[in-house]
């Protein structure tokens, strides 16, 4: 699985490829096989050298982007810093005016803990750590709002006044694009030096060889770079 993930990089940075799709990956058989990395997104940036890099999933409602992501829940906040959500703020933004020519990304943020942390008697996360990102990321000009509770935020029935949600981690920001688009949301890199697009499932190794694979999600991920690449060419 690495040395397929590594062949592809070479052709990506040699220019014989546009953009690279992954299938979907055994995270604990890499590590066994002595790669310690919790999955494609980290492998790759450390075979690019990338300073720092974010996931971004893509759906029909929206765009959601994690500051945390294949950590035990228990570690999670141990992650949520004002500097990493910062970085992952202005990656997002960086990539929303480059791949998806939106000028002036309008950013929603959420919160870590139920209410928000209820102005500290729930957690300490959106005084100490969220709202300084948020302060800072408007400071240098980006439309950045929040933070906002998670359990109401997605609620369809309010206008969709943003272009994409900085969620604190890994469920928070999938479960509602899973709910509406489990077929069809992509995973794609921010900060990579080319387009990296993923399906958003695993590797499902129980019904390998059964016929019963649906492989939608990984035609969506394979037109997404395509569809990246057009866009981004250099004529």
């Amino acid at each position: 699985m690495v040395r397929y993930i590594e062949e592809a990089v070479k052709k990506v940075r040699r220019g014989e490829l546009d953009a690279v799709t992954t299938c979907p990956i055994n995270k604990k058989a890499i590590n066994v096989a002595g790669y310690p990395f919790a999955g494609h997104t980290e492998l790759l940036a450390h075979l690019v050298q990338a300073p720092s890099v974010a996931m971004m999933f893509l759906g029909s409602r929206w765009k959601v982007v994690l500051v945390t992501t294949h950590l035990p829940l228990k570690e999670v906040s141990k992650w949520i810093t004002q500097d990493r959500i910062f970085l992952k703020i202005r990656l997002t933004a960086e990539g929303l005016r480059k791949y998806f020519k939106i000028p002036h990304p309008k950013i929603a943020v959420l919160g870590l803990n139920p209410h928000c942390g209820e102005e500290g008697l729930l957690g300490e996360e959106e005084e100490r750590e969220i709202i300084p990102a948020i302060r800072d990321a408007r400071s240098r000009g980006l439309e950045v709002e929040g933070p906002f509770p998670a359990d109401s935020f997605f609620d369809l029935s309010g206008q969709k006044i943003f272009d994409v949600v900085i969620a604190m981690y890994h469920d928070q920001g999938l479960i509602p694009i899973k709910i509406f688009d489990f077929k069809d949301s992509v995973n794609f890199t921010l900060g990579l030096p080319f387009i990296r697009t993923s399906v958003s499932h695993g590797t499902a190794y129980d019904i390998a060889g059964k016929g019963l694979a649906d492989p939608n999600n990984l035609v969506k991920a394979i037109s997404m770079a395509a569809n990246l690449s057009k866009l981004n060419r250099n004529y």
